[in-house]
């Protein structure tokens, strides 16, 4: 299919009024917060789970299925 004139082909949506628009892109600044937003929140809760099944395996049962059991 051809275009028509109408419809803006590739090239000219790269740039608008002149001005060139960069393709989106993971950053540095995506990065940061990717880390304290997602990544940081999942390890600490995670970091919390495996310290009270720790917690209460070791005291109640004896037996040991954390992570933290690898440190012993």
């Amino acid at each position: 299919m051809t275009q028509s004139a109408d419809s803006p082909s590739s090239e000219k949506l790269a740039e608008i009024r002149g001005h060139r628009i960069p393709k989106r892109r993971f950053t540095r600044w995506a990065l940061y917060y990717f880390m304290l937003y997602i990544v940081l929140p999942v390890l600490s809760v995670s970091l919390l789970a495996d310290a009270l099944l720790y917690f209460l395996f070791t005291r109640f049962t004896g037996h040991c299925y954390a992570l933290f059991c690898l440190f012993n």
